[in-house]
């Protein structure tokens, strides 16, 4: 009987020795397993990433106009098409030239980049366009002084009209803007320079017709 109780008692410790080694074994086994799998999916998730185009290192155009290159933003072409229709024209006519004048009446409503009718008004009311739908240049509110480009009978019939304001009581130069230069047309000339402007107008124009 002493012999059993002693072989009982072994047994016990022996199984008691192997639980103890199993559960930590057991639990280890399990961690590395976890591991082994999440490494598994994250990289399947990654080549999946690639192969869309959304992984690093890899742009894709979101809109229209955008390069790959860039990633963002209309191209260079894209640009250049709308530059093209732009209001400015790159042609100037032989006789074409930038001018200072004045001084006239530009208001407030009115800056550098708008085009602008000179226009003449006398003592009576009555008003005359003297010079049609020109870029302003540059303004100088300190002097009145304007910039504007001018063919050569242009010139001419405002050196007219600055003539008739400074000798004419009652008579004032001033600027009117266009609202949409894009849409509006150019005003017809209703100012008739004096008569020697006049001569001078047409013999300048005969001599080019030459």
């Amino acid at each position: 009987m002493n012999n059993l109780k002693v072989v009982g008692t072994r047994g016990r410790k022996r199984r008691r020795a192997f639980r103890l080694f199993a559960i930590p074994f057991v639990a280890a086994s399990a961690v590395c397993l976890m591991i082994f799998y999440m490494a598994i999916v994250m990289k399947s998730g990654s080549a999946l990433a690639e192969e869309s185009g959304s992984g690093p290192g890899i742009s894709t155009p979101d809109a229209p106009g955008e390069t790959a290159e860039d990633g963002a933003g209309p191209s260079a072409d894209v640009l250049g098409d709308r530059s093209a229709d732009s209001f400015k024209s790159v042609s100037v006519d032989a006789d074409e030239r930038e001018i200072s004048f004045g001084p006239i009446g530009v208001g407030p409503n009115i800056k550098t980049g708008d085009y602008i009718d000179v226009r003449l008004m006398c003592a009576d009311g009555t008003d005359y366009v003297v010079a049609s739908k020109k870029e302003l240049m540059d303004y100088n509110a300190s002097t009145g002084m304007s910039v504007i480009r001018v063919r050569e009978s242009e010139l001419l019939t405002l050196n007219s009209a600055m003539a008739d304001r400074n000798s004419l009581p009652g008579i004032t130069l001033y600027a009117v803007k266009y609202v949409d230069p894009f849409a509006q047309s150019a005003a017809d000339i209703s100012y008739r320079p004096n008569e020697a402007v006049s001569d001078q107008i047409r013999e300048r124009g005969n001599e080019t017709g030459r």
